[in-house]
């Protein structure tokens, strides 16, 4: 009972760690990359049926803002979660599974687009991982539930 119980202190302190760092290191980290912040720029060949605008504000686009949103809403559950991280699983579940998805399609975009070859270097790596933490910490993988007898 007592290494159950570690263990869950351990998935319990991955929350936290995952958490605080989405919500003050991906913003962050945003902003001292400043190649993050001229984003959005697609190049004439991008597939599009509607053609996407420039952004107003030199390369400020929208979709860096909402995954950055995106991130921090994670980051604040994670943060509430570890307090009973057994409860809040699917927190882990969605940072495997979204992170595996969004580093597949990166992938799969760098191969795909010139101007996204520098994806590898960073983003997709540190997709998967986020996602290889979660899995290896999963407080259901950890310390499963008892069999009832």
């Amino acid at each position: 009972m007592n290494d159950t119980n570690n263990k869950i202190k351990q998935s319990a302190l991955v929350m936290r760690v995952m958490g605080w760092l989405t919500i003050i290191g991906f913003p962050l980290g945003e902003l001292l990359y400043a190649p993050g912040f001229m984003w959005g720029s697609h190049p004439a060949e991008f597939p599009t049926l509607v053609p996407h605008p420039e952004s107003p504000f030199n390369g400020l686009h929208p979709y860096l803002f909402m995954l950055i949103i995106v991130y921090i809403a994670w980051g604040i559950l994670m943060v509430r979660g570890a307090k009973d991280p057994k409860a809040n699983a699917a927190l882990f579940d969605w940072g495997i599974l979204a992170n595996v998805l969004h580093g597949l399609l990166m992938l799969i975009q760098a191969f795909a687009y010139p101007n996204e070859h520098a994806h590898l270097w960073a983003d997709v790596p540190l997709l998967f991982a986020v996602s290889a933490v979660c899995w290896i910490w999963h407080p259901n993988r950890i310390a499963p539930e008892a069999p009832k007898a």
